[in-house]
């Protein structure tokens, strides 16, 4: 084998072990996002809200989710620094040109109870929700309801 050859091979597999790295590397990262290895996954919780319009337009609604106590399980990596985060629903005009209705999905949450706390027009509602591990949870606040169902 000439001298040009070896290092054709030798730079194939070099190439070949920084793939390998590399993919290993990216398989670490997705793993550790998924909690750190419990067996409860992030949920996304669907948070509705129905308003009126603000001067003939639909202001967005930012809604505040701060967790409480988490499940014992919950993942590792999540939410277990008490930190809160904000969802921002943006509203729709119906076709009265008076309600304005809209939804959005939160970020992963590990389950247990969280306060979500909305911004509307009229004033700040509140309430406190049991995230299932099972998801499939929709937290709604109607302008004008002193709570949120």
């Amino acid at each position: 084998m000439s001298s040009s050859e070896s290092t054709s091979t030798g730079v194939r597999r070099s190439r070949s072990l920084v793939v390998a790295v590399g993919a290993f590397v990216a398989l670490s990262a997705l793993t550790a996002c998924d909690g750190g290895g419990s067996s409860t996954p992030l949920i996304k919780t669907m948070i509705k809200v129905q308003s009126i319009t603000q001067s003939g337009s639909c202001e967005p609604v930012n809604v505040k989710v701060m967790p409480g106590e988490l499940l014992k399980d919950a993942p590792t990596n999540a939410n277990n620094n008490k930190t809160e985060f904000v969802t921002p629903v943006t509203l729709t005009k119906a076709a009265d040109g008076v309600a304005c209705s809209g939804e959005a999905s939160t970020i992963p949450m590990a389950p247990g109870k969280w306060t979500f706390k909305a911004n509307l027009p009229s004033n700040v509602e509140t309430c406190e929700r049991d995230v299932p591990a099972t998801g499939g949870l929709t937290v709604s606040f109607k302008d004008g309801d002193s709570s949120c169902s």
